[in-house]
């Protein structure tokens, strides 16, 4: 008998109807020393199930190269609930969306030419098949056939929004089977028979995502496929939020009218996110739709029960309130939240300019412009360096598709930034003789949903300049070009720093005692921020999104803290680190 069957009406587990209400938090955005804070949480809050996904970007940041250890050790995190009586809903991709860079594929998949991204494309099956295989092993024992709690694995991500490629989908079940993964399998898409019909696969459970209407969402799965329970992998109990846009809280009436319905109509459901966390590092994606690029959060609170920081809120106990009544459990909260501290003890040590850092960046002499990952580089930033010889009537230098935000230098002298989506890619450059052109490409996360999932970072295509005299256009050659991924830090922080360009700013924090707590930063424009070398992601000072990152305790020593703020635009303004839940 399999350890996991369906009939119509139930989910059945070793032969046992089981009503799974589970709730999504990722490993890899959370801190392994308070995953068992979370999951407790999980549990307390009525839910016998916790879901993520494994993120493929991280397991083999490069190709080849696996990593399992210290947080990315996704059996520990799947031990740690069990040992809380949780099943487990595990989803490996390869393509996760997330917002996370490029939905969770490794940016070095572009690097091959031949390759077409999630469908039967050869070599992108010969470049996932070593890490699914690899995640099928290291998971094998936690199923719930050989005594641990995996009852559930998904076939790819919403593939119906994505493309219709059954092949491509039987395939990874194929490897599933052939893998030994005797457990559940399903797939998950959006509510609606277009989307139902490209990304189901032949014997495997269905489920939808929706946001506001959970009756009609469970019976149009139910219509696609009469001869399975109700399954909702993605109930989308808040929003994720982006750069430059107001972060707003779902109606928390709303919700629990949305939670209690999906729990009468489905035999499964999932609340995403339960726990969102942060997107560390330059890890956060980014959406596409034609108009505008826009930018995924570090932070990855999305209204969730539990806040970025992992504390309980209104919504985590009106959604305890509508799980506990329906299954019949006892509220019984014994979990603690955390206190942000307020650090004072903050001194500023000086600030250089990228050019007087004294970081050698790796430099490449090419014909013309090319792509980031041409220069085997995934994230950070991207330099462009040429010359162009300007006549009496002036120049424009014309730059090809920006991925995603361009700075332009003529002679060492800032003159504009243009975006991925500027209409036109135009910069006047008058004088006549030779005239030293620079560039700065900021990659600001890989697009993570949608169709153009192909996001090649820096300059894509040729630089250009257009003469005004003859009206004539050339491509600008002999392309010096640097690599600026921050991997490593400066060690000088001393010099002059020019209005708009990019610069370091060094600070010494000192506490008694390692507290999570919130860096609220002023004067800063856009850009990344460390701690003892660890990236906490992004920061942008935008009118509607606050700039700030969390840092987590374990990142915090006794004693002692580097801070270093990466600013891509020095403006001559005065500039703040604050640190508490309030600036």
């Amino acid at each position: 008998m399999k350890p996991v069957t369906y009939d119509k009406e139930k989910i059945y587990i070793n032969g046992v109807p089981t009503k799974i209400i589970s709730g999504a938090m990722h490993y890899f955005r959370i801190m392994p020393e308070y995953w068992y804070d979370r999951l407790l949480k999980l549990k307390e809050c009525g839910c016998n199930c916790v879901e993520t996904y494994i993120c493929w970007n991280l397991h083999e940041k490069n190709q080849g190269e696996f990593d399992f250890k210290d947080g990315l050790d996704f059996i520990r995190f799947l031990k740690i609930a069990q040992d809380l009586g949780l099943y487990a809903i595990v989803r490996p991709g390869p393509y996760i969306c997330s917002e996370w860079d490029f939905g969770g594929m490794p940016w070095w998949l572009l690097k091959y030419n031949d390759i077409e991204l999630r469908c039967n494309n050869e070599r992108y099956k010969e470049l996932c098949k070593p890490y699914l295989q690899k995640v099928c092993e290291l998971l094998n024992p936690q199923l719930i056939s050989n005594g641990g709690n995996v009852i559930f694995l998904q076939i790819e991500n919403e593939y119906g929004s994505y493309g219709n490629d059954k092949e491509y989908l039987n395939w990874i079940k194929n490897l599933y089977e052939e893998s030994g993964m005797d457990c559940g399998y399903l797939t998950s898409d959006g509510d609606t028979d277009f989307c139902l019909i490209n990304g189901s696969a032949d014997g495997v459970l269905a489920s939808v995502n929706y946001r506001w209407d959970s009756k009609n969402a469970v019976a149009a799965l139910k219509s696609f496929r009469d001869d399975q329970p109700g399954a909702v992998l993605e109930l989308w109990n808040g929003k994720a939020v982006h750069w430059e846009e107001k972060f707003e809280r779902r109606d928390i009436a709303e919700v629990k009218d949305s939670v209690k319905t999906a729990l009468e109509y489905a035999e499964l459901i999932n609340l995403y996110m339960f726990h969102g966390g942060t997107s560390f590092g330059f890890m956060n994606g980014s959406l596409d739709f034609g108009e505008k690029l826009v930018v995924q959060m570090t932070s990855y609170d999305v209204d969730a029960p539990l806040d970025e920081y992992g504390r309980r809120t209104k919504k985590y106990y009106a959604e305890q309130e509508v799980i506990c009544k329906a299954m019949g459990i006892e509220i019984n909260n014994t979990a603690t939240d955390t206190v942000l501290a307020e650090f004072k003890d903050i001194k500023f040590l000086g600030a250089t300019s990228l050019r007087q850092s004294g970081l050698k960046l790796k430099s490449f002499k090419t014909p013309v412009t090319k792509n980031m990952e041409y220069f085997d580089q995934g994230y950070g930033y991207i330099i462009y360096e040429t010359e162009a010889f300007i006549d009496d009537k002036g120049a424009e230098i014309v730059l090809p598709e920006i991925h995603d935000i361009a700075h332009i230098y003529i002679d060492g002298i800032y003159t504009k930034t243009l975006l991925r989506h500027s209409e036109n890619k135009i910069v006047s450059v008058e004088g006549k003789g030779k005239h030293k052109v620079s560039i700065v490409v900021e990659n600001m996360g890989r697009v993570n949903y949608g169709i153009r999932l192909k996001d090649y970072k820096g300059l894509v295509g040729d630089l250009c300049i257009h003469d005004l005299r003859y009206n004539m256009y050339t491509r600008l050659m002999n392309i010096n070009t640097y690599s600026l991924p921050l991997d490593e830090l400066p060690e000088n922080y001393s010099g002059e720093i020019s209005e708009n360009e990019p610069a370091f700013y060094k600070y010494e924090l000192n506490v008694d005692k390692a507290q999570d707590t919130v860096m609220h930063l002023e004067g800063f424009t856009r850009g990344v921020a460390f701690i003892n070398g660890f990236n906490l992601g992004r920061h942008w000072d935008t009118p509607l999104s606050d700039n700030k990152l969390f840092i987590p305790a374990p990142l915090i020593k006794e004693g002692k803290n580097e801070i270093v703020v990466f600013d891509i635009l020095h403006k001559n303004a005065e500039k703040k680190l604050i640190f508490g839940e309030n600036k």
